[in-house]
């Protein structure tokens, strides 16, 4: 029996070190896709948007047990929900791919009407598949969204660099918070 606290139990005691349990997770989860891809290279290139949601949420089951998350909790959601997948109730991953050798892709709606109630804290998973070999990045939500762009609905553009190339994301740009922003119109 597995005796490791479980994020539930993290999250009730502490809730910034369950959020640095999650980004841990996801960096662990960046880890092993790069090294998947590097091993199997036409595969991980080949991935189509609802394949890589699922690569996604195996990859996590997988990490899972060497982490306080338990596989069980984690939950492929896609298409009726946001974010894609949920991982012990309060945190989620939003999955986003380019076939191009570029980091940066249109988003999600700026509207999550979707959203899962419960989750406050959302990683975005991106496959970066033009290169070779293919390449993820796993970074929190809010810290990717460079701006915003007008297609059939209001939707967030994705650049996983701006950390590192040191470019404000769109809400820095606005000076208000993501999680004050996504709730104005509620």
């Amino acid at each position: 029996m597995n005796t490791q606290e479980n994020i539930i139990q993290i999250r009730q005691r502490d809730i910034h070190q369950a959020d640095l349990a999650f980004a841990e997770f996801m960096q662990r989860a960046e880890d092993y896709l790069n090294e998947k891809a590097k091993c199997d290279v036409s595969l991980y290139k080949s991935f189509e948007g609802k394949q890589l949601e699922l690569v996604a949420e195996k990859t996590l089951k997988e990490i899972a047990p060497s982490t306080p998350f338990r596989p069980e909790d984690i939950v492929l959601v896609s298409g009726a929900k946001f974010p894609d997948i949920q991982a012990g109730r309060h945190y989620g991953v939003e999955v986003k791919s380019t076939k191009s050798n570029s980091w940066s892709s249109t988003g999600s709606s700026i509207v999550e009407s979707t959203r899962i109630a419960d989750v406050s804290r959302i990683y975005m998973l991106f496959g970066k598949l033009g290169g070779t070999p293919a390449e993820y990045k796993c970074r929190p939500y809010e810290e990717c969204l460079s701006n915003i762009a007008v297609t059939h609905s209001p939707r967030y553009l994705i650049d996983m660099t701006l950390k590192e190339n040191k470019v404000p994301s769109i809400f820095e740009k606005m000076q208000v918070d993501y999680d004050t922003f996504r709730v104005l119109e509620e």
